[in-house]
């Protein structure tokens, strides 16, 4: 059986492939619009564009003629959005819907988490390495908030990292648990085993990793050893941590070396959430 984690992962990288941005929203419901990324044959322009999250259509022959600039962003945002769908690894596509404009803001800890990952957002935007942690109870909205992270970093800074490259950004999202299973089912699977290996490869290379539910899995010498290596490659690049585990949870679970690399780049980068399941008010 394919894990789900890989079948959601192979259809966004398909849609990448085939399908592309452009600087379109839908009327309907705001989502962006996508558009197959091949000329129409019969005028050699592109085609009109269509809302994956409600159906609604442009009538044909309703196209969008962006200017340089505006070229250039769509192309760096199609590579961020690519690198992100292609090389993440998770189970529910719904997580990719978070954003800080959906987060709900009622308490005074749901305000406080709120600015304290706008901050987050910031200072990566702004070049400094960074190891955030967001830890707490289940159902707090780590996750939203880590994702919501993620979009305000690709469209705050227009898709491209600091630096006079001006580079896309290459940030993916790592559920762990699932990381775990699937690359113990990857050893009796070829298919599976490029794909992880492909991840893994990602993880060390990319920008900014979101680390989601660490310490969620039962303790193994296997688990620990991944977790040891994925530190390693990430000790001086910047991961955002959501984790269940409070107090001495983490530390108790991967010994002090390992939360040592953790927090070498975590001052004034962690937050304990507190309050009642954000899930169940939305």
């Amino acid at each position: 059986m394919v894990a789900q984690g890989t079948v959601a992962t192979a259809m966004l990288a398909t849609m990448a492939k085939h399908l592309e941005t452009f600087n379109a929203e839908c009327p309907i419901c705001g989502k962006e619009l996508l558009r197959p990324i091949v000329l129409n044959k019969t005028t050699g322009e592109k085609m009109s564009g269509a809302c994956p999250n409600c159906g609604y259509m442009q009538p044909l022959g309703t196209r969008n003629t962006p200017n340089d600039v505006q070229l250039t962003t769509v192309a760096k945002k199609n590579d961020a959005l690519g690198y992100l769908n292609t090389y993440s690894l998770f189970s529910n596509f719904n997580i990719f819907n978070h954003r800080f404009s959906n987060f709900e803001t009622k308490t005074a800890a749901e305000q406080r988490a709120f600015k304290f990952a706008q901050q987050l957002a910031d200072r990566i935007i702004n070049g400094h390495t960074v190891h955030g942690l967001l830890i707490g109870k289940p159902g707090l909205g780590k996750t939203h908030l880590a994702i919501s992270v993620v979009y305000k970093i690709l469209e705050n800074s227009n898709y491209q990292r600091p630096g006079p490259d001006h580079a896309p950004w290459k940030i993916i999202f790592i559920d762990w648990r699932d990381l775990i299973v699937e690359k113990k089912q990857s050893f009796n699977d070829d298919n599976l085993a490029k794909q992880i290996n492909r991840i893994m490869s990602a993880i060390k290379l990319a920008d900014v990793v979101i680390l989601d539910d660490f310490g969620s899995e039962r303790q193994t010498d296997y688990a620990l050893d991944l977790a040891d290596e994925f530190w390693r490659q990430r000790e001086d690049k910047t991961v955002i941590t959501t984790s269940n585990l409070t107090g001495t949870g983490l530390p108790s679970l991967y010994g002090d070396r390992l939360i040592s690399r953790m927090k070498k780049h975590g001052t004034n980068n962690s937050i304990e959430f507190k309050g009642d399941d954000y899930r169940g008010k939305m």
